[in-house]
């Protein structure tokens, strides 16, 4: 006489999938999931952003932002330079789907833009320098092929005193012009950007 065999409790059976489908869903949801870090290039703000995608696709189905001034936004808005605008924000870097690494157009000139030296660089052009001046310097913090310059003009100025603004003016062009032949060797010729007056930040995205 045979014994009948033993059956899997259906019950146990439904909780196993049902883990299973969970793990695996969880799998999926960490998966398609975008985080990554933007810049205005008008005012100088960043953000943080994640998006959940629905699996397979590019669509999330959640976001969540924060986003945070940065000194030179507090710089800009004290001196009246930002204009009223919904924000065309840059993407510096992020990852997403899983390890993929994600580069933008914001990557190069954040690295000017979140100094705090701009900033007090700024703060020295307001007080020193004049209208057309300070255009000429914000029309190249946000131009790709200026950024770097811009940052390291802002660092060497911001180390030193000045007695008046024709000594603040001859030290700049000094660090100016020897940064100019830095970039030349560099890059060769590039393209001077239009200046705008009264002064703004100015980007120019890169044609697609």
């Amino acid at each position: 006489m045979t014994r009948p065999t033993a059956q899997f409790p259906r019950p146990l059976l439904a909780m196993m999938a049902a883990f299973g489908l969970f793990i695996v869903g969880l799998a999926l949801m960490l998966w398609f999931r975008l985080e990554y870090e933007e810049l205005c290039p008008q005012c100088a703000r960043t953000r943080t952003v994640q998006d959940w995608l629905i699996p397979f696709t590019d669509r999330p189905y959640y976001s969540f932002a924060t986003s945070e001034e940065t000194a030179l936004t507090k710089a800009l808005e004290e001196f009246g330079y930002v204009d009223p605008h919904e924000h065309p924000w840059l993407l510096i870097s992020g990852t997403g789907p899983g390890p993929k690494q994600n580069l933008g157009g914001g990557l190069v000139i954040a690295q000017g833009i979140v100094s705090p030296s701009v900033a007090e660089f700024l703060r020295l052009l307001h007080r020193y320098a004049d209208e057309q001046e300070t255009a000429y310097w914000l029309a190249r913090m946000t131009m790709p092929q200026y950024a770097y310059m811009v940052r390291n003009v802002a660092d060497a100025c911001v180390k030193e005193t000045y007695a008046d603004a024709s000594a603040f003016r001859t030290r700049l062009n000094e660090i100016k012009w020897t940064e100019r032949r830095l970039q030349f060797y560099r890059l060769g010729e590039v393209d001077e950007p239009e200046v705008r007056t009264p002064p703004r930040l100015l980007h120019q995205r890169p044609p697609r």
